[in-house]
């Protein structure tokens, strides 16, 4: 019993002298991304997402809608076209200007509405695929640019910097050319994770 004990003693100061190795340290990581909202011939919102880690993608949506007034039936064509998660050809980034270059394959939706009495009557939803060439610049207005700072949930710690900007592109059949009433916003967001 006591040759026992005295094993099981040694064994627990041994154990109790091990140290701990902490493994590296993790490393900052940058996300940066660009927005644009285009009004003219159609609407058009353009999302670029280039992670610290992985494909730098485009999520993209294109709509319009023509309306007449017929025999006092008011009827409206609308045609929308999307593309989600879209490997991106070029794009260059700093928070004085951008460019994208893609080429988007996109599902499109078309549909007829007539407005009768208060009422919305519309056919069948006609579904077709396609593809168009996505180019957009952004140029930062002279402003200063916006800072934020939160803590996520883990205790990382996140540092936004964005700039508005004017848009100018074109995709989808139409071209814009940075009208007054669209525009964009350019974002860098640096992550320090929480301390081991």
């Amino acid at each position: 019993m006591i040759r026992f004990s005295t094993v099981l003693a040694a064994g627990i100061t041994a154990a109790a002298t091990i140290t701990l190795v902490a493994g590296p340290a993790q490393a900052d990581t940058v996300n940066r991304s660009a927005h644009a909202h285009f009004d003219g011939d159609g609407s058009m919102f353009v999302d670029v997402t280039r992670p610290a880690v992985g494909d730098t993608v485009v999520d993209v949506e294109w709509q319009k809608s023509v309306c007449v007034v017929s025999d006092g039936v008011r009827g409206c064509d609308s045609v929308s076209r999307r593309a989600y998660d879209v490997p991106v050809t070029r794009f260059s980034f700093s928070l004085t200007g951008a460019k994208l270059t893609a080429t988007v394959p996109y599902q499109e939706s078309r549909q007829h509405c007539d407005f009768v009495d208060g009422d919305e009557i519309c056919g069948e939803r006609q579904e077709s695929a396609g593809a168009t060439t996505l180019k957009v610049t952004w140029v930062a207005l002279d402003e200063p640019l916006r800072r934020e700072r939160w803590t996520g949930e883990d205790g990382s710690v996140h540092i936004s910097t964005s700039a508005w900007t004017t848009v100018s592109g074109s995709g989808f059949g139409t071209t814009y050319d940075g009208s007054a009433t669209s525009f964009g916003q350019l974002t860098r967001t640096r992550t320090i994770p929480p301390a081991a």
